[in-house]
């Protein structure tokens, strides 16, 4: 008998508050989820897009190269360094505009803090004032070693770097086309300044 009470009362409770029941366990179900992911979530430290660079090497394995080298803790920082791109195909097509629309959001929503082009996409942005100055990011010595790798905008400014000039560039075979030189530059409204100038420092193999 007192076995058959509990059953009823159980079974009369679940069947006036199941729902509140199953409601309340979908909510922390889903404050663990979210407390989980946002413990494990790791800080960008670098955001890099590479477009029309051409190269058999992947994101995976350059990411991991920039990381270990700028001695990031892995565990906190994660670094993205696209490059599968294209803006510059000469049909354009879906992911063209698709890869178009990814650069300009990332810029507007200041995620994006290097970028690498095709010289006269290059030039083309920097009409709409894409790329910092890297008077702003280097000093008068490091421009003078780096004299020979600058790119330089229409009032003989220096806003990038010739990507096969710079070593790293050329081991990952990127922008390596005789018919048009790839230039990397930093974008003007980077949140992460210092480290993207680590990063073109550490493509053109200086010390740092």
């Amino acid at each position: 008998m007192y076995k058959d009470k509990i059953k009823n009362q159980l079974y009369y409770f679940w069947s006036f508050y199941k729902w509140i029941i199953i409601a309340v366990g979908i909510a922390v179900a889903l404050v663990v989820y979210f407390l989980a992911a946002r413990l494990t979530e790791k800080e960008t430290a670098l955001s890099v897009m590479l477009m029309d660079c051409h190269t058999e090497v992947s994101d995976e394995q350059m990411n991991q190269d920039f990381a270990s080298a700028a001695g990031l803790d892995q565990k906190k920082y994660a670094v993205s360094i696209q490059n599968s791109l294209m803006i510059s195909e000469e049909e354009g097509g879906n992911y063209t505009m698709t890869c178009l629309a990814r650069f300009l959001s990332d810029i507007g929503s200041e995620k994006l803090d290097v970028c690498g082009m095709l010289e006269q996409d290059f030039e083309k942005y920097d009409n709409a004032d894409t790329w910092m100055e890297l008077s702003d990011c280097f000093t008068e010595e490091e421009l003078e070693v780096l004299s020979d790798q600058l790119y330089l905008d229409a009032e003989g400014i220096p806003i990038g770097l010739y990507a096969d000039t710079l070593p790293v560039m050329a081991e990952y075979g990127c922008y390596d086309s005789e018919d048009s030189r790839g230039v990397i530059g930093i974008i003007y409204n980077t949140q992460r300044k210092d480290m993207a100038v680590s990063y073109l420092k550490y493509l053109a193999d200086m010390e740092q």
